[in-house]
């Protein structure tokens, strides 16, 4: 069973951890990850099941658009519903009018969870990330 609860700052170091077992060079920093608990409008979650923490996710609310930052499962656990979990968490945070993200254009699992959701694609952002991999941008 997934239970979801706000992140806090004793989540810190387990939320760095993550972040590189989820997103390797892509990762945010220990300095990037602390600062977004303090950025207004920051919406933080963590997942967790019997097994203990399995995934995270990072919004940020602003004049009733939400911006999906990151949500990341850990790689053992996915497959399981913790990365819906996490987005239906975003996704329910309180002035909620429009909800937008970039994903990378080779994580088909992530594309296809944000269809299902209700996201549809709106464009292509040309060698995004590091690695030059693009992003698509998704609005729900």
């Amino acid at each position: 069973m997934i239970r979801l609860r706000e992140a806090t700052l004793g989540d810190l170091a387990w939320l760095v951890e993550a972040q590189h077992a989820c997103f390797g060079p892509e990762a945010w920093t220990p300095g990037m990850v602390r600062e977004e608990f303090d950025r207004p409008g920051g919406v933080q979650w963590v997942a967790e099941d019997d097994a203990g923490l399995a995934g995270f996710a990072f919004g940020w609310l602003v004049v009733g658009e939400l911006h999906v930052l990151h949500v990341g499962t850990l790689p053992s656990r996915r497959r399981g519903g913790v990365g819906r979990a996490l987005l239906g968490a975003l996704l329910a945070t309180p002035g909620v009018d429009v909800c937008w993200l970039e994903v990378r254009a080779d994580n088909d699992a992530a594309i296809g969870l944000y269809a299902a959701e209700g996201f549809a694609t709106l464009a292509t952002r040309k060698r995004y990330y590091s690695d030059g991999c693009d992003a698509v941008v998704m609005r729900r």
